[in-house]
């Protein structure tokens, strides 16, 4: 489709990719320069083929808010919505940091998010600052350098995926810890060889990716797209709730920026600007900025291991013939002790004593399962193939792709989430984003996190206590790099309408407390701002396991205006393939309540139609736990 037959009347999708970029003529950017945005198809640079309903444009923001003489390209792109008449933009971000939120509307996240408003509006997302195709990309691998730096730097990186407290089932003992600290010297080099690399291949670039700043360019956007001062609807999921508590606070950062209003038609009042927003999956916002880094691990996997056992218990409920770990007399705790048992084998060695599948392996699997139960039939499979390669089964065969395999380097470098979206730029940019807007950390050393991992392992989980080396806030302490502008204050505003907070019973990284601490600090000004909606699933956001009564209660808060009273919602995940015992049929535990009072948000009319119920099944870069160990740190085969 040319971009003359683009009619300007579709009720559109809508999708952004940021680009971080200096203006080539070095002229200061004046948004109002592209209010008009010319829409066209979404073929170059982005080659992902024709989508039939996907459209792009440009956009141009600063790239320094504190100073606008810096510029920022942005690439949007657009789907027709199904209703055929637009009553607005949503603006989402799908979580990372690092996620695309281009590649999430181009995967299905589009067809996902139209269908659970039932067409009423337009989508937008976009690839943050630093993330996906922006330009410059936040790049620790420079793929136009030398490929052998390139394949020390992605080296060391991946060196820290096998860098794993080795523990039992049961704990680690004193010669486990006491070889884990030992090792830490090593470690800190691997670390230190990577964050050098992002160092002189980003240099000033990185200070520019906080999330301060991109809350900034949303409001640039909504300005744009929806015209200065509008209200702003916006669903952010993990991350983005980060995005999303930044908003609805009125002091955001360490320096206060005075925006040209007559230039920019940005309001300084974010609060202000609240239209309807959910916010899925919550990162507690005053951890993420405030507390060290590293200790933000062991809060966010507080309910991992009650997440875990929930497919344990879906696992026997299904039985033998569904899921291979179980038996006919199986129990949730039945299958937990087969999995610890399997864990204390591989700590030994296997059979044999010289297996390559290890506790590190086993678990990285079994935080998969907690994270996704859309993984859950996948992970049983693969907890076989781990039983029967320990116990040296005939058949069996088992390959582990180590750090020295150069082949592995090289296909870590170049392997991507999409058709333009490498690997390795998604690590870059969240170690970037995640320690660019961490608070400074004094006195802290790599043994130090060492010592919080043994105590996280020991007081609240044990498979995910092991493995947190791979999560990017351990090493916050040695990357050299903060925000321009970074974010502290957490007070309790006066939103313009009331907010959505959606949190699971047992979501494994962002815990259901951190919901009800939000729902809390918002209402804790004498008016009722936030409602709370437990989706009483596990696995991580309220997508993981789709809920007619959490859906209806999007769809009539979006769009009619109807705010709810605190809600328990059940789910209609069914687990295993065929297995009605996963059915939750619990829909609610109260009304909901009336619409909303703001008459500038007022419901434009009820919608009609069905609430969307086929499981979900889209792509989900949201707040992973394991860096890296999901694609190809090992494959397998069993015949």
């Amino acid at each position: 489709m040319h971009l003359s037959t683009i009619s300007r009347k579709w009720a559109l999708v809508l999708g952004l990719i940021v680009s971080c970029i200096h203006p080539s003529n070095g002229r200061s950017i004046n948004v109002r320069q592209i209010d008009t945005l010319q829409w066209g198809p979404c073929v170059k640079p982005l080659q992902w083929g024709e989508p039939s309903s996907l459209v792009c444009a440009n956009f141009t923001v600063p790239l320094d808010w504190t100073n606008t003489s810096n510029g920022q390209k942005a690439v949007l792109s657009k789907l027709k919505a199904k209703s055929g008449t637009s009553r607005g933009t949503i603006f989402v971000n799908p979580g990372g940091p690092g996620g695309s939120g281009f590649e999430f509307l181009h995967e299905s996240g589009s067809e996902l998010l139209s269908n659970m408003t039932r067409g009423n509006f337009d989508i937008v997302s976009w690839d943050p600052r630093g993330v996906g195709l922006t330009q410059p990309a936040i790049d620790c691998f420079d793929p136009q350098g030398n490929q052998t730096a390139n394949e020390a730097a992605l080296e060391s990186r991946i060196n820290l995926l096998y860098s794993t407290l080795n523990a039992r089932s049961t704990g680690p003992d004193q010669s486990d810890t006491d070889k884990f600290l030992a090792s830490a010297t090593t470690i800190e080099s691997y670390v230190q060889n990577f964050m050098q690399s992002c160092m002189d291949n980003n240099q000033e670039n990185l200070k520019y990716v906080g999330t301060v700043s991109t809350v900034k360019d949303l409001v640039a956007l909504v300005d744009a797209i929806e015209g200065p001062g509008s209200l702003i609807r916006y669903w952010g999921v993990s991350y983005g709730t980060i995005i999303g508590s930044y908003l609805l606070d009125r002091k955001r950062s360490t320096n206060r920026c005075d925006f040209n209003l007559t230039v920019l038609s940005i309001s300084t009042v974010f609060p202000d600007r609240v239209g309807r927003v959910v916010l899925d999956g919550i990162v507690d916002s005053t951890i993420y900025s405030q507390k060290p880094p590293y200790q933000s691990y062991g809060d966010n996997v507080q309910d991992a291991d009650m997440a875990l056992q929930a497919f344990y218990d879906a696992c026997a409920a299904a039985g033998p013939e569904l899921c291979p770990i179980s038996s006919a007399n199986s129990t949730g705790a039945t299958i937990r002790q087969w999995a610890n048992d399997l864990i204390d084998l591989a700590y030994r060695g296997g059979e044999n004593g010289t297996s390559l599948v290890t506790p590190t392996v086993i678990r990285s699997q079994l935080s998969s399962a907690a994270r996704s139960p859309m993984l859950w039939e996948e992970t049983a499979q693969l907890l076989q193939i781990f039983y029967h390669h320990l116990h040296n089964i005939q058949g069996s065969k088992v390959i582990i792709a180590t750090p020295s395999s150069r082949h592995f380097n090289r296909l870590s470098l170049t392997k991507r989430q999409g058709p333009e979206y490498p690997f390795a730029t998604y690590i870059s940019s969240q170690h970037a984003i995640w320690c660019g807007d961490a608070a400074d950390e004094t006195g802290v050393t790599t043994t130090t996190v060492f010592n919080d991992l043994i105590r996280v392992t020991k007081d609240i989980s044990n498979i995910e206590g092991p493995i947190g080396l791979s999560y990017p806030t351990a090493f916050c302490h040695i990357w050299k790099s903060r925000a321009i502008e970074r974010h502290y204050d957490q007070g309790s505003p006066r939103l313009a309408n009331p907010v959505l907070v959606i949190g699971n019973t047992y979501d494994m990284i962002t815990p259901l407390a951190s919901a009800r601490k939000l729902v809390r600090r918002l209402n804790d000004v004498g008016t009722r701002q936030a409602a709370l909606i437990q989706h009483d699933g596990t696995g991580h956001t309220s997508w993981e396991m789709n809920s007619v009564c959490t859906y209806t209660i999007v769809q009539r808060y979006f769009i009619d205006g109807v705010f709810p009273e605190d809600t328990l919602c059940g789910t209609n995940f069914k687990g295993f393939t065929g297995n009605p015992a996963e059915v939750n049929h619990n829909t609610s535990t109260s009304t909901i309540s009336s619409p909303l009072s703001s008459s500038s948000e007022a419901p434009q009319g009820s919608g009609n139609g069905t609430v969307a119920r086929a499981s979900i099944t889209i792509f989900q870069l949201l707040f992973p736990i394991v860096l890296g160990l999901g694609f190809a740190l090992f494959t397998f085969s069993w015949t």
